[in-house]
């Protein structure tokens, strides 16, 4: 356990036994051999770390479980969710997850505007294709919710997604 967690995964025992929901104690006592891991203790580590329980039990084979695109996209967007501040995040994800196909690609653009990459090597899959009139609608879209936002500071009211017909990106 000592090499998954301070030469692997570089954490302390704090560190470990907070994303374990347990206490230093504890790992310090599992490390120094005073006590076993219980089968659900080893169970939420290999699912917390997503370690092999062979690895962890004997020490061979992989130490990581292989895990599809899709299950490391899943488990990355809980490990958002359950930190510190994750209010933001989880409304992040939520209003990500209603988005329409024309309000991706404007995100997208955005994104690459504040990761200061325009070209076709940026780190983002190419977006869906829209026809012209999709874009289009997309693009009116933005510049309407950026006028409304504008007339409603000036009006001294902030603007809120419920104001602006149809669109919701927050």
């Amino acid at each position: 356990m000592v090499q998954l967690r301070a030469s692997t995964l570089d954490l302390t025992q704090q560190d470990f036994a907070d994303r374990l929901g347990t206490t230093r104690n504890n790992i310090a006592g599992y490390e120094i051999g005073r006590r076993a891991p219980s089968v659900a203790v080893i169970t939420l580590i290999c699912k917390t770390f997503n370690v092999s329980e062979v690895w962890l039990r004997t020490g061979e084979g992989a130490m990581f479980i292989e895990r599809s695109e899709t299950a490391e996209l899943a488990a990355a967007v809980e490990r958002l969710i359950t930190g510190e501040s994750a209010d933001f995040k989880r409304r992040l994800i939520n209003a990500l997850s209603t988005l329409k196909d024309e309000h991706w690609i404007l995100l997208e653009k955005k994104m690459k505007e504040i990761v200061g990459t325009q070209d076709a090597t940026s780190t983002f899959s190419p977006a869906p294709s829209l026809t012209i009139e999709e874009e289009a609608r997309a693009e009116a879209e933005e510049y309407y919710r950026a006028i409304l936002a504008e007339k409603e500071a000036a009006a001294g009211l902030s603007a809120s997604s419920d104001s602006i017909s149809g669109a919701k990106l927050a």
